[in-house]
C-alpha cells in the first residue's frame, strides 16, 4: 500500500506565503537544494514545524506552466519508473522523470493525471 509522504505549495510569491502562514502556524522556512550540484532548479524551502521539515514550498516558474500553483502530494512507491509506466498507460504524463535530493536514498518524480493534476511519487529505492 503506498501512502502520502510529502506535500508541497508551489507559487509564484514564496515570500508572501511565508509573510502570511509562518506566523499564522508558527512555521519556519529553511532554503534547501541550493547550489550547482542540486538537480531540482527551483527556489525551495522545507516548511519546519519545530525541528521537523513537514512540506516544501517551491517558487513557479514564470516562463513555463510547470509546475502548476497549487499543493502537490507526496506518494511513495517502490519502483519509481515502473510507476511512470503505470500512469502512462492509464492516460498520464511524466511531468519530471526521477530526480536525486541528495543522498544515496531520495528520489522522486512528478506525474500528471488525465484531468491535470499533478502528483509527486517518492522513492528511497534507485533505479532498477
Amino acid at each position: 500500500m503506498s501512502g502520502i509522504v510529502w506535500w508541497e505549495i508551489v507559487t509564484p510569491d514564496p515570500e508572501r506565503f511565508q509573510a502570511f502562514h509562518g506566523p499564522l502556524w508558527e512555521w519556519t522556512f529553511r532554503t534547501e537544494f541550493e547550489g550547482p550540484e542540486a538537480e531540482l532548479a527551483a527556489d525551495y524551502w522545507l516548511v519546519m514545524d519545530g525541528d521537523d521539515a513537514i512540506g516544501g514550498l517551491q517558487r513557479a516558474a514564470a516562463d513555463d506552466a510547470s509546475p502548476a500553483v497549487g499543493t502537490r502530494l507526496y506518494v511513495e512507491v517502490d519502483d519509481l519508473e515502473a510507476t511512470f509506466d503505470l500512469v502512462g498507460a492509464a492516460g498520464g504524463r511524466i511531468e519530471r522523470r526521477r530526480t536525486a535530493l541528495g543522498g544515496d536514498d531520495r528520489w522522486f518524480g512528478t506525474v500528471v493525471d488525465p484531468t491535470g493534476v499533478s502528483l509527486g511519487l517518492w522513492t528511497a529505492n534507485p533505479p532498477a
